[in-house]
């Protein structure tokens, strides 16, 4: 059942970003989801709200330990697109991974290949690193109307639609990703690629997905996360190094 604390009624649609079409983006998600729905080895989840899918063992237990090895590398404090007032709200260390490295290449290829999208609409992926109490408070992945950021995100790609997240180990205790507004919490297991439509079906952003990673207890929590535009994307001022 959702978290009471966080029943929301949506009574109209969020208002879509500067240039976005919401027709066409409700046919580019519709276009992946029966992609998934059709494939093999992918799971979808019984959510009204929101679409959600699982493929297990999507990366080789060398290739997970090849994309730690590149995180813990890299790994700087995390940023966020918004300012926020709140110290703990984004706890986490983060890089952008080298889409020119071999296995980075191999994977977001793997990634895109799965969900029918071009390549060229991929941001760079993204890898996360919690270590014991940290955390990303509720938050949203699509990018919301009226901000300081959203022409200029508007600009780079329009809107995110689809999320890939994948958890790259067993977290002892703790840093589940949870889901309040519809009653969902992903415990982390190893190699396991994790999907979510950031839009509903109207092609509007949905507040449905909102999402936290929650602390990690004990142990530590790794994931890559690869982020898809409506549009070609080009790296911004947001990510103006792969390693930040």
């Amino acid at each position: 059942m959702p978290d009471p604390r966080y029943i929301v009624r949506i009574a109209s649609p969020l208002d879509p970003l500067p240039g976005s079409d919401p027709e066409e983006l409700a046919r580019q998600c519709d276009a992946v989801r029966k992609r998934l729905d059709a494939s093999a080895g992918t799971r979808r989840v019984a959510i009204e709200s929101m679409d959600m899918y699982f493929v297990h063992d999507f990366v080789t237990m060398t290739e997970a330990e090849g994309l730690i090895a590149l995180t813990d590398r890299d790994a700087a404090p995390s940023r966020r697109f918004a300012a926020q007032a709140d110290p703990d709200f984004r706890t986490s260390h983060t890089c952008y991974l080298d889409p020119a490295d071999d296995l980075v290449a191999a994977v977001e290829r793997r990634i895109a290949d799965l969900l029918g999208i071009d390549m060229k609409q991929g941001e760079a992926i993204q890898a996360q690193r919690y270590t014991q109490g940290q955390q990303f408070k509720v938050h949203n992945d699509y990018f919301a109307s009226g901000e300081p950021y959203s022409a200029a995100v508007a600009e780079e790609g329009g809107q995110r639609t689809w999320t890939a997240m994948i958890f790259l180990n067993e977290v002892d205790v703790g840093g589940s990703t949870h889901f309040p507004y519809v009653g969902v919490q992903i415990k982390p297991r190893a190699r396991t690629l994790m999907l979510w439509n950031n839009l509903d079906a109207r092609g509007f952003a949905n507040a449905y997905t909102r999402h936290a990673g929650l602390p990690v207890e004990k142990g530590m929590k790794y994931v890559i996360t690869k982020w898809f535009r409506e549009r070609g994307w080009s790296k911004s001022r947001h990510t103006d190094a792969y390693r930040s």
